[in-house]
């Protein structure tokens, strides 16, 4: 958005070349003082993007962000282990330069990192491992603190869905709604973005006979995102509407973390997974408020869901009354216990709910290959290898040997592995529906497969490569009945030995993918450069977990990376 801002101000601005100049703090910001907010895939693009040709201005990497005093990775438990390059990277550098920048992990609910960050090559004794003190007890016991939430009541029903639940409680609906403080606001919950468009119509309804006009309730979810500033007639949505002055929220779990409402009350569906549960309610109730919570599950998720029962089955044999801290301890439980490892692996921490898998070494060991690799500069670039950690070195040796190969598709798949350190997070494509009057909005790939109107429409390619279908009807009437076809994503994946690609299934992209190679490496005649080709590509993926896509490296030859 902010891009996009600037751009429409300053035609042929050079954003990278301004993010740079602000990053080494040329206007002297740092005697005011300085904070950059940022995603850390903005920080990877200006690492390992290249400077347009002509600037005079030296190109960007890591060492510009040990300028900083202080750099924060917030919601550190949603990294996916192929994103923890960024962080392995920075760690290992400000641990060994004496006055380097400070590197701080924040999560409620942490996954247990320092392992990985040991097992890279930072040193055991340069991590600190911190926890805030909460404490719970009644007014007369907090005074003077700062109250992180109130009271929260909790029901978990079982039923035919949201809408059911909604009609169920309207009474403490409309009571909400219209309370004095600011906590009269309802956010509902769903688990699927499908469901929430298909009871889009029933919602609009519903609200309209309590009286909440279209400009007081937001829909909120990664399609409705995709615009600034909307509404069709059901609901208010886009980007730039601030959640906070709305009476109702409709929302996907995208607004589990780091979201602050002043909601009173919530009615969801109960998330994916334990800590996703806490997420929710913990949107409820925020500061000194009272505020309730309804979850509303089927039977199929109740029988499915055995952490919903054990809460569920508690709460009505219990006491009624809940320290949240004892609460939060019961529920995750089994989470923290399916992932204690601290008998076998004197590195791990204890009280972590989820453990990082040891992929995110070798991920980390790719990208301090692709930092390399888009350095120019020789000094850094020696600097870089000064500091390699040990994987790193293992991945370089692996990687330069192909790069070396005098065929050509072992270099092919290389520089292709090399550009796919880009990518923190595999987020499935978006695909834009246009209607007639030239009106747009982005849903999943997987919601415009399976849906065969969508699917059976006219399409185009727009300049970013994406994918745009042009609608006969309104995108509002087609959001209520997404979905219906069962439908595969198949990724064009490289072969390291051969010019061709294979088609593999995305959802086991890497085992389907080794078993192609293998069955390679059977076939006769193999010589012995192929056969060594396959056998390294076959141990880099194994242990990055990452295949190497067709699209990683025609981004490579655009001067992506």
């Amino acid at each position: 958005d902010e891009r996009a801002r600037l751009e429409a101000e300053k035609p042929g601005l050079r954003i990278g070349k301004l993010r740079l100049s602000q990053l080494r703090d040329d206007g002297g910001a740092a005697r005011r003082g300085m904070m950059i907010v940022a995603t850390q895939e903005s920080v990877v693009h200006l690492l390992l993007g290249r400077m347009p040709g002509g600037d005079a201005m030296d190109p960007q990497s890591i060492l510009d962000l040990l300028r900083l005093d202080h750099v924060v990775i917030d919601e550190f438990h949603t990294v996916d282990a192929r994103g923890m390059g960024l962080a392995c990277a920075l760690a290992t550098i400000t641990t060994q330069i004496e006055g380097a920048a400070r590197l701080t992990f924040l999560s409620a609910t942490p996954i247990d990192i320092r392992s990985i960050l040991i097992s890279f090559g930072v040193e055991a004794d340069k991590i600190s491992v911190k926890q805030e003190n909460v404490v719970t007890g009644t007014a007369e016991e907090t005074q003077g603190l700062r109250a992180v939430h109130g009271d929260v009541t909790l029901r978990i029903e079982t039923g035919g869905g949201i809408l059911e639940a909604l009609g169920a409680h309207e009474a403490e609906i409309r009571a909400t709604l219209a309370r004095p403080d600011t906590g009269r606001q309802l956010v509902v919950i769903y688990d699927s973005l499908k469901r929430l468009k298909s009871d889009k119509k029933g919602l609009a309804a519903f609200f309209d006979r309590l009286g909440v006009p279209v400009e007081e309730r937001l829909s909120v979810s990664s399609t409705d995102d995709s615009v600034a500033q909307a509404d069709d007639g059901a609901f208010t949505f886009g980007s730039l509407n601030d959640p906070t002055r709305f009476k109702v929220l409709v929302a996907t779990s995208s607004v589990e973390m780091g979201v602050t409402f002043r909601a009173g009350m919530i009615v969801m569906e109960p998330g994916h997974d334990p800590c996703s549960f806490v997420q929710r309610i913990g949107r409820v109730a925020r500061g000194d408020l009272e505020g309730s919570v309804i979850v509303h599950a089927s039977s199929q998720q109740m029988e499915k869901l055995g952490w919903l029962r054990l809460i569920r089955n508690d709460l009505a044999t219990g006491p009624g009354l809940v320290q949240v801290d004892a609460f939060i301890d019961k529920l995750l439980a089994g989470t923290r216990q399916r992932f204690d490892v601290t008998g076998l692996d004197p590195d791990a921490e204890d009280g972590n709910f989820r453990r990082m898998p040891q992929t995110a070494v070798w991920c980390a060991a790719l990208f301090w290959i692709a930092m390399e690799a888009a350095e120019w500069r020789k000094v850094i670039r020696g600097n870089f290898r000064e500091f390699r950690p040990r994987k790193a070195s293992s991945m370089g040796v692996w990687l330069s040997g192909m790069q070396r190969a005098g065929n050509g598709a072992v270099r092919d798949w290389a520089k292709a592995l090399i550009a796919e350190a880009r990518t923190l997070r595999v987020i499935m494509e978006k695909v834009v529906l246009v209607e007639s009057n030239g009106w747009s909005k982005s849903i999943s790939w997987h919601l415009y497969a399976s849906t065969p109107e969508l699917a059976d429409a006219p399409t185009f390619i727009d300049d970013r490569e994406t994918l745009n279908v042009r609608v006969a009807r309104p995108i509002a009437e087609i959001e209520t009945e997404l979905g219906g076809l069962r439908v595969r994503r198949r990724v064009e994946c490289l072969s390291p030995h051969e010019q061709r690609t294979v088609m593999i299934d995305a959802d086991r992209l890497m085992e389907s993918w080794l078993r192609e190679m293998d069955a390679c490496l059977r076939r006769p005649g193999l010589d012995a450069a192929d056969r060594n080709a396959i056998e390294t590509a076959m141990k880099i993926v194994r242990l990055t977990g990452i295949v190497p896509a067709v699209k990683s490296l025609a981004g490579m030859k655009n001067g992506i990376i």
